[in-house]
């Protein structure tokens, strides 16, 4: 990342300050000059820009049960929303609904997908208001089969700094059972086209939890549960496109479903390690465990609590998101141990980290 120098002011002392801005900013500050420009476009710049605290919003896609609809048929409302606030002391929130009406994954680094079927897909970054359709994928599936479901990665690839979207299909067969082989292909950002890998012969039939996806230096991680309900973790390389199975930290495994189900794996980047936020003793202690040097290790543990909370996933340093007995959405600071209500009830819910993005989905030529 090379910039011109700024009066007093270091390079990296500039794309320091710089990183920690919002995305309109930057957006206005790349009109300055040229070196400004290419700044903000550089894939290290973007990645930097994302690992920043200042740069990251909550999401809430909550369903609940409208109070004033006697029709037990047409008796929920879902929505999806972000709240602006990054300290969540303004709990106002924007209503992403009548954009994401229907199927939608992520956000992947900031960039939902939005879902057509499982193999056509448009990319929307939120920061940026950018769109793109990609190409449908055309991947190859053995004969008498048809795709049942797709599980998507999305990350930088370290070698070529090019932006890749993955795509994992399950397939069934004419019997509609699921068979040992999934396709995979890839989307290029820059060739705006997609390759076929062939696919993975899967040793076990995983299930994806895709709610429990994180991405950090060139690896894509997935939570995969095996039929014995047994946990793994699946990593797909960006730069090398291949696929490795990784253990989990030394924790308990449940192998019946309701058991492995209340101790669900919550996968997230909590300082700058892959790190995963565990249910100790169902739902009443919590344990994070990182992964350094290729070694899981305990780093914290909060806890025990009267009530009964299930993990929801990572905010900002020392805080987590839980949910309550009674559905409520709370945030807990485990360094001054004290627990807020973010005033969301609802019968299901899901929360994830909106990284405000600087990567473009816009195609140069469009």
């Amino acid at each position: 990342m090379v910039m011109t120098s700024y009066g007093d002011l270091s390079d990296d002392m500039m794309v320091e300050i710089l990183s920690r801005l919002p995305v309109k900013s930057l957006m206005r500050f790349r009109c300055v000059c040229k070196s400004c420009n290419d700044l903000v476009k550089d894939p290290n710049f973007i990645y930097k820009h994302l690992q920043k605290d200042d740069n990251i919003r909550l999401t809430v896609s909550c369903t609940y049960k409208n109070p004033y609809d006697t029709d037990p048929f047409n008796a929920l409302i879902s929505y999806s929303s972000v709240l602006p606030d990054k300290t969540l002391s303004d709990l106002h929130y924007q209503d992403f609904e009548p954009v994401m009406d229907g199927l939608h994954i992520g956000p992947f680094d900031g960039i939902f997908l939005l879902l057509r079927n499982d193999t056509n897909v448009i990319l929307w970054n939120v920061s940026m208001n950018e769109y793109r359709v990609v190409p449908e994928c055309t991947a190859h599936f053995p004969c008498n089969t048809m795709a049942n479901s797709s599980n998507f990665g999305l990350g930088l690839d370290p070698v070529t700094n090019d932006f890749k979207l993955v795509l994992i299909l399950t397939l069934i067969d004419e019997e509609r059972q699921e068979i040992d082989y999934s396709p995979v292909a890839v989307y290029n950002f820059t060739t705006n086209s997609w390759r076929d890998l062939g696919g993975f012969q899967k040793s076990y039939d995983y299930r994806f939890d895709s709610s429990h996806d994180a991405y950090l230096n060139g690896l894509f991680y997935w939570v995969v549960r095996r039929p014995d309900c047994y946990k793994e973790i699946l990593t797909f390389s960006m730069g090398e496109e291949v696929f490795r199975v990784i253990e989990g930290p030394n924790i308990p495994q449940f192998l019946n479903y309701y058991e492995s189900a209340m101790r669900p794996w919550m996968l997230g980047i909590y300082e700058e390690c892959l790190s995963l936020l565990y249910s100790e003793d169902i739902s009443h202690s919590f344990e994070v465990w990182m992964m350094k040097g290729g070694s899981w290790s305990k780093y914290l543990t909060f806890g025990p609590f009267v009530e009964t909370y299930r993990a929801r996933g990572f905010w900002r340093r020392g805080e987590f998101l839980l949910e309550s007995s009674d559905k409520r959405l709370v945030l807990y600071d485990s360094i001054y141990q004290e627990m807020r209500d973010l005033g969301i009830k609802g019968l299901w819910f899901s929360v994830k980290i909106l990284k405000e993005s600087l990567i473009t989905v816009r195609k140069e030529d469009a």
